[in-house]
């Protein structure tokens, strides 16, 4: 029963999805039928998706309630944050590129943009401004949206006493269209149905193949980077001594986050293990909560997979600008999904509008965000404790390793 009460909806829109493509296939004409209730299932996540990013992110930084974690966020958890995502997103290109370069290929939709490549720069001032503020309060211009209410964050923040009446009014927005996702969610199931059907309608049995090598593509390389990567992570901190700890302590964590599918539920039994391993507790209490929301190797890596997934769609050129823009982008949904609530969707809309790509291939995202969910949640989850022994190794120097599990360090009782 916990099992399904964990991953009852998730399960609920594969067999929709599944359904869909059954039927898409066996019944075309049905599935034509009710491809508006596919239409209006994305209509209704467009209709919010704005001012969804916007209260949601303004005011996660205006009324947060533990600023200092800010200021306390050492320059080696940061340092370690951003080279494991980096060579997570790296490691996933390079094996993608090699293994499957084009997880989307042979899947054709109806209306293909025509995609230009512009130069890195240019791409770059087109990913992060709008020429005009009717521009940027537009699902196309995820981005710059992001940025503008980072800054009306920091602004209402900064003004304390004056702007504290318009930060209840951020975050009580904020809540409120949490809540209309929650309810447009609940029509997911029927939606996903019917966008699905007739999409394999347009398409054909391409779209299922599709799925299993983006299945088979990111759990091959996943599991390898949570095994070969964990390990390198750990022995980097300690060398062979901190590797074994690691290990020796790592059925918990993992077990839970499996279990729940959720690193915040994953993150008290880590700042159990943490400590075990050798970390200090002073440096677990920070860089594990910090982590659950922000160091998210698993996401990184799926966003990997799916701008090559959608680049492949679309037949857009991988320029090696555009490669790096790939990398930094990846990294970028990886903080977005851990940071902001509904990151998942605002993740893939920031894919969308980074890259050009249509508002009909965001269900095919969401789609990659079921089939990838519990191994991306074990890498994003049990990824923040070597990150800890690696924060310790920068800061403690290689004596660290010298101690026993748990000793000095150990969580009092």
């Amino acid at each position: 029963m916990k099992l399904l009460k964990t991953y009852g909806f998730s399960l609920l829109l594969i067999l929709s999805i599944s359904a869909g493509l059954l039927l898409g296939s066996f019944h075309p004409g049905a599935a034509r039928a009710i491809r508006p209730l596919g239409d209006l299932f994305l209509n209704l996540l467009f209709m919010i998706i704005v001012p969804l990013v916007f209260f949601t992110v303004s005011s996660s930084i205006a009324v947060s309630a533990d600023s200092r974690r800010l200021t306390r966020t050492s320059s080696a958890m940061v340092i370690v944050f951003l080279a494991t995502s980096l060579v997570a997103a790296v490691g996933a290109l390079l094996f993608m590129l090699i293994v499957q370069p084009s997880p989307g290929a042979g899947v054709v939709l109806k209306g293909q943009p025509v995609q230009e490549v512009p130069s890195l720069l240019a791409q770059l001032v087109k990913a992060f401004t709008a020429s005009d503020f009717p521009e940027l309060i537009s699902r196309r211009s995820m981005l710059p949206l992001i940025v503008f209410s980072i800054g009306v964050g920091l602004a209402t923040r900064s003004s304390k006493e004056a702007g504290a009446s318009f930060g209840r009014f951020l975050a009580g927005g904020a809540q409120v269209f949490i809540r209309m996702v929650d309810y447009v969610m609940y029509a997911a199931p029927i939606g996903l149905l019917a966008w699905f059907a007739a999409t394999v309608v347009d398409t054909g049995e391409a779209l299922a193949a599709a799925y299993f090598n983006v299945f088979i593509v990111y759990y091959t390389f996943s599991a390898f980077y949570f095994v070969a990567g964990f390990s390198l992570y750990a022995f980097l901190a300690g060398g062979v001594v901190a590797v074994r700890r690691f290990w020796a302590h790592m059925l918990e964590p993992s077990l839970t986050a499996l279990g729940t599918c959720s690193s915040m539920a994953t993150m008290p039994v880590n700042l159990e293990a943490a400590p075990k391993m050798g970390v200090p507790q002073g440096i677990s209490d920070v860089v594990i909560p910090v982590g659950a929301a922000l160091h998210k190797d698993g996401s990184v890596i799926g966003g990997v997979l799916k701008i090559l997934f959608a680049m492949s769609l679309f037949h857009q050129e991988l320029t090696f600008s555009r490669l790096i823009v790939v990398v930094g982008v990846a990294i970028l949904v990886g903080v977005v999904m851990g940071a902001i609530p509904s990151g998942g969707m605002i993740g893939e809309m920031l894919i969308l509008s980074v890259f050009g790509f249509p508002p009909e291939t965001l269900p095919l995202l969401a789609a990659i965000s079921v089939i990838i969910d519990p191994l991306a949640t074990l890498l994003n989850a049990t990824g923040d404790n070597v990150a800890a022994m690696l924060v310790t190794r920068l800061t403690d120097g290689v004596a660290w390793k010298e101690k026993e599990g748990g000793q000095p360090w150990a969580r009092k009782a």
